[in-house]
């Protein structure tokens, strides 16, 4: 029998019978398809395949400063009942302080447009705006403000600023308002009462945290030095009350750092296990040690006043 040798699709028959074409409908949808999905990839731009990374604006209310270097020095006393009504004089000199202070930020105009504010987040304060104002824009509010700051939203104390200044700033910070609250002289009074500005006060000097941090770092260095060559040296000690203290110590730097530092240096053996039964963990024992024995005692006090004396001082005074 001969092999049926014909096409598979055979093309006189569609020619007599198109109904047949539809199908190879699906096949035809799928080329096109294809044909434009190829030819929509390669028209793909670099922004629209997002090879560009989006710009984000850090939020600044997370921004974490150290706080500010600031002299001490007294505050003189202001009248707030006259301090708090706008004068020509005041509104001129705030004029000065917001463009020294403020225009960086919230623009010249106050609309918050300043270059410095334009990657804020929130962005800085529009004042013709009486929408969302955490203080208010009364007198009262806005020297609140300039007092203590707005942590939350990036804006800065400006407490460094004598109260005078403050009140100047204020009037004119309240030029930008449109029909801003007048002064309310209950509010004023509560003013003076929260912040005693008709007594004028003494303000502390402050340094920052970090600069802090040096400097008693810095001045306890030898100290710190003496106690980890004590520790190493009790590391490596054989003798039976070094064993006994690497035995019952948790923290071994501590135990030696608690003793060595303390002033007077390491006390009497009566003092001594009385003051580490009552904080042991807290002096870097373990809680073993109140089951030592009266000649464990006495063998630890001993060699811990060794120790204290291999560091060449009665007490390595710190902080």
């Amino acid at each position: 029998m001969a092999p049926d040798l014909r096409d598979e699709i055979d093309f006189r028959d569609i020619l007599k019978r198109p109904s047949t074409l539809f199908g190879y409908a699906f096949l035809y949808v799928l080329i096109l398809l294809v044909g434009l999905g190829i030819y929509y990839a390669q028209q793909i731009t670099t922004v629209g395949q997002n090879n560009v990374p989006p710009v984000v604006f850090e939020d600044s209310s997370s921004f974490v400063e150290d706080i500010p270097l600031q002299r001490a020095r007294e505050l003189p006393p202001v009248d707030v009942m006259q301090a708090g009504k706008p004068s020509e004089e005041l509104i001129r000199r705030g004029s000065e302080l917001y463009a020294a202070n403020c225009s960086s930020c919230h623009g010249e105009t106050g609309r918050g447009d300043g270059p410095a504010g334009l990657q804020l987040n929130p962005p800085p304060r529009n004042f013709h705006s009486l929408q969302g104002w955490t203080n208010g824009p009364s007198v009262a509010g806005i020297y609140t403000t300039l007092e203590v700051g707005i942590v939350r939203n990036g804006m800065a104390s400006y407490n460094y600023l004598p109260p005078l200044d403050r009140f100047a700033l204020t009037h004119f910070v309240r030029t930008f308002v449109p029909n801003p609250p007048e002064p309310s002289p209950e509010a004023l009074q509560q003013l003076d009462l929260t912040y005693q500005l008709s007594h004028g006060r003494s303000v502390p000097g402050q340094i920052p945290v970090r600069k802090a941090t040096e400097i008693v770092l810095r001045q306890n260095e030898r100290s710190l030095q003496i106690i980890q060559a004590a520790t190493a040296q009790v590391d490596t000690d054989p003798s039976p009350g070094a064993r006994l203290l690497r035995r019952l110590a948790r923290d071994l730097n501590r135990v030696v750092g608690s003793f060595l530092a303390r002033p007077g240096g390491v006390p009497t053996e009566q003092e001594f296990r009385m003051m580490v039964l009552s904080d042991p963990v807290g002096l870097g024992f373990t809680t073993h040690i109140a089951r030592c024995t009266q000649q464990e005692w006495t063998l630890l006090h001993q060699y811990l006043v060794g120790v204290q004396a291999d560091a060449g001082s009665p007490a390595v005074r710190m902080f």
